[in-house]
């Protein structure tokens, strides 16, 4: 522990304010092991942190002072930055698939319903009588018309939260 605080460069007064110690007695005592049985178990992490040590190496358990190299902690950073990425993309990258099947379902009920409009439309065309004659006929072409225009509707916007999603994704 005391070289530790050396190597911070730190008298023994600071390090015991700035390890919570109201004086430095307390302090010196651990330094000296003279009272190794009230050593609070808060100390050895805290003083890891001031001293920026490894615990292993206050508790004498490593000959090295560094906690993490830069490199290795880097690495962590990284991993652990990519996890979570990784995991705030798993529900949206479910949305997508769920937004791409509602897509392509909506794209077979388009195709259905303009191939609908147009069997109404020429069936229009072969029978001259149709707008005149037949009951409900021309409420038969504007429902066509307007089922057509609503699915080419909901297309468009789904097409439009696809790319959205899409772009969140990469």
């Amino acid at each position: 522990m005391r070289t530790a605080r050396e190597l911070c460069g730190f008298s023994q007064i600071v390090a015991a304010k700035r390890l919570g110690y109201s004086n430095s007695s307390k302090l010196n005592k651990v330094e000296l092991a003279s009272d190794t049985n009230s050593i609070p178990f808060w100390l050895i992490p805290k003083a890891s942190q001031v001293y920026e040590v490894s615990s292993d190496y206050l508790l004498g358990l490593a000959d090295s002072w560094e906690c993490l190299h830069a490199e290795a902690l880097q690495s962590q950073i990284e991993r652990a930055i990519q996890q979570s990425q990784s995991v705030q993309n798993n529900p949206i990258r479910q949305l997508y698939g769920h937004v791409s099947n509602i897509e392509n379902a909506v794209s077979i009920n388009l195709k259905q319903t303009v191939e609908f409009k147009d069997l109404v439309t020429r069936f229009r065309c072969l029978n001259p009588g149709f707008d005149n004659e037949l009951k409900l006929g021309a409420k038969l072409l504007r429902m066509a018309n307007e089922t057509t225009q609503e699915a080419n509707k909901i297309a468009k916007q789904l097409a439009e939260y696809h790319s959205s999603i899409k772009q969140i994704i990469n």
